[in-house]
């Protein structure tokens, strides 16, 4: 390659990181500023970490948004591969039929998904209810989990499944022993999206939480409004931290990006 050519890409590069992570580096800078608001001139202190474990409203909220966010991923990985699971076994005109129906709620922008789960609840006399925001954010992460282990199952080898059948294995036998070991990365990934995608979906979460409750996209929003301390930044931090651990675990656990979200398909894998 032309060595200048190679400098320009090289360049460019490191723009395109910077412009990724230095957002990321200046709230963790800032949250140990003293200065009101992340403000120069930069007074370094540790007081907004206390702050946020003592006072603010910050650490209930994400506390709610955590465990509303794994009950979410915990239903929509059950329901997303057993629908996965059944794709599989449809004719290919159908399954691509469905697998078009299921990828709507991705190009559908989530304010008009909120609002319109709004009005059909309150037709129904829900209303706004944590049942209302759990199907609203159903809807939204389902098609990830299914889509993500419809790719686990078509890069698969399907002949262990075909020899545990020969040798007399039942149907959940099958399932438990075979099949849910081999795409356990497809699970995973897609657990991990919808907790991901569940955890930040503010729009639905702002339409479809009962009055009073406050998720963490809320209650940023409501903090962004009316002026924020700089607790807020000491919880992104944390929060960083700790992706960055559970990145650093699933990569000392075998399981790198590639092959949690791949969805390529598998050449010469015929379904049995």
């Amino acid at each position: 390659m032309n060595k200048g050519l190679n400098c320009f890409l090289k360049i460019w590069m490191f723009l395109g990181f910077a412009f990724l992570y230095l957002p990321i580096l200046v709230i963790i800078v800032m949250s140990f500023n003293g200065t009101a608001y992340g403000m120069f001139p930069f007074q370094f202190t540790t007081e907004w970490y206390s702050y946020l474990f003592t006072k603010s409203e910050l650490l209930p909220a994400m506390m709610l948004s955590l465990k509303f966010s794994l009950v979410v991923a915990f239903t929509a990985v059950i329901v997303g591969t057993m629908a996965a699971f059944g794709m599989q076994y449809m004719s290919p005109g159908l399954g691509k039929k469905l697998n078009m129906v299921l990828q709507l709620p991705i190009t559908i922008p989530w304010l008009v998904q909120g609002v319109s789960l709004l009005l059909l609840l309150n037709l129904l006399g829900i209303g706004r209810s944590y049942f209302g925001m759990f199907c609203g954010n159903i809807i939204c992460v389902l098609p990830y989990v299914a889509m993500l282990v419809l790719g686990r199952f078509a890069m698969a080898d399907r002949t262990p499944e075909a020899a545990a059948r020969l040798l007399g294995a039942g149907a959940l036998r099958v399932f438990f022993d075979v099949t849910i070991p081999m795409i356990v990365p497809g699970i995973l990934a897609g657990g991990m999206m919808a907790f991901i995608v569940c955890f930040n979906s503010f729009c639905i979460q702002y339409y479809l939480a009962p009055f009073g409750v406050r998720t963490l996209p809320v209650e940023v929003f409501t903090l962004i409004k009316t002026g924020y301390k700089s607790d807020l930044n000491a919880l992104a931090t944390l929060m960083i931290l700790i992706s960055l651990a559970a990145i650093i675990l699933l990569n000392r656990l075998g399981y790198s990006g590639s092959s949690l979200f791949s969805t390529g398909t598998k050449k010469g894998n015929d379904k049995l």
